[in-house]
This record gives C-alpha cells, structure tokens and sequence, in this order.
C-alpha cells in the first residue's frame, strides 16, 4: 500500500516537536556546557516598525553552526488594514548584507519564506496562503553540510536548501512599509527560541537532523515503490 510522503513529514515532525517539549531546554543546556540556547519574546509594536527603521532584538549568543529556531506567531493583526504583515529577518553575521526572511500576513494567513545572497540577490523559496498557524511553530533547521530546511508546523516547505556557512545573533522585525502606512498589529507577541550547537557532543539535539535523513530515505524508497508499481 502506498503511503503519502507529505504523511510521513508531518508524523516525523509530530514526533520531533513532542520529543523537544517533553525535554526542557535548561536540560539540553545542561547536559554539555557548550551548548547555546536563547528564547525572545517581541512585543506585538514591533510589527508596527518600518521597513527603514526595524526593531531588532539580539540573541545572547552567537549562533554559528547546527542551529535549531522556532518561531510561535501569536499576533493580534490590525483588522482594518488589509495589508497587516510581519516580517523578520536573521542577518548573516558573517556577512550583514545576507540574511533570511520570514513574513506572515494577517489576511489570508500568507507566509513567505525568502533568502538574500550575495551570490543570488533576493529570492522568495516559498510562499503560499493558509500557511502559517497560531497554534503550531514555524521550524528552521540548520544543520552542518550548510543545509537549511524550513517546517510551517504542516509541513516541509523548504527542503535542505545550501545557504553556506550563516551564523545568526539577532532579529530585525518589521511590518510598515513607511510611516504613513497603518499599524499592522494590536496585541500578542511572537516567541523566537534557538538551540545550536555540535549534535554529535549531545544525542538530544540530534532527533531533528536524524529525523529529517529518515524522512528523507523513506520518501525515496517508497517513491521507488510507486515508480515500480507503475512499470508493472
């Protein structure tokens, strides 16, 4: 019987996300002394900043390599403005003219992920309505091999993408294109937290990366499976 991979990508992340919460953070960051672990929370006016002067909130730490990031939107959007948005970017420390966007509208529910490269410009990866929730985290994983996939809480919208080495220590936040554009929220906040660090030192860490290979192993195996069943 043929099973769906998408299926599959969302029972894994089921099991990734379950996994973390029932292992508190201040655990992992016990368990090995070089691990980093930071948590923002960005009051709901920073969506009222423009593009031209973001908030920016910085992380305790420098976050260089194998980088775990969630994103939990629980904004309150302006419902008298149509084109009520966040959107956050988490600037390359390596090079401040890089960075990685997220945005989520209010109307519609779009989210958009996009990637600034120096070798590429600005481009969107993903973008689609209906594509962000309240009650589930957005998850970006970074992992060594300079890989990043990107999880909206249904499902993988982006798929070990190569963004080269990127280290992260903050995030700028805004949702007015110019001052004379109306506020884009009026309550709520959005909670940024981060784990980074060598998963070969700490088998928590690990579940993610281990978890996104077997997905990806079972998706070819049985997309090989179907392929088979249409050529007999």
């Amino acid at each position: 019987m043929y099973v769906n991979g998408s299926r599959i990508q969302s029972i894994a992340l089921t099991l990734t996300l379950v996994i973390l919460l029932l292992v508190p953070i201040h655990t992992i960051h016990a368990q090995d002394g070089g691990r980093k672990v930071d948590k923002i929370v960005i009051p709901f006016d920073a969506a009222n900043s423009t593009i031209d002067a973001p908030s920016l909130y910085r992380f305790k730490d420098k976050h260089i390599a194998n980088w775990i990031l969630t994103i939990s939107n629980n904004l309150i959007y302006n419902p008298e403005n149509d084109d009520a948005k966040v959107i956050l970017r988490f600037r390359n420390t390596f090079n401040t003219n890089e960075f990685l966007e997220v945005g989520m509208t209010g109307v519609d529910r779009v989210l958009w992920f996009a990637v600034k490269k120096e070798s590429i410009g600005y481009m969107t990866m993903y973008r689609n309505s209906n594509a962000w929730f309240p009650e589930r985290a957005i998850m970006m994983t970074y992992a060594q091999g300079e890989r990043l996939s990107v999880n909206n809480g249904q499902r993988i919208v982006v798929d070990r993408l190569n963004i080269e080495q990127f280290a992260i220590d903050g995030v700028e936040v805004y949702g007015r294109d110019g001052i004379d554009a109306p506020y884009s929220a009026l309550a709520g906040v959005i909670t940024i937290e981060i784990v980074s660090g060598n998963p070969l030192d700490n088998p928590i860490m690990s579940i993610p990366f281990i978890i996104t290979g077997a997905v990806a192993g079972i998706v070819l195996i049985l997309l090989r499976f179907k392929r088979r069943e249409k050529d007999a």
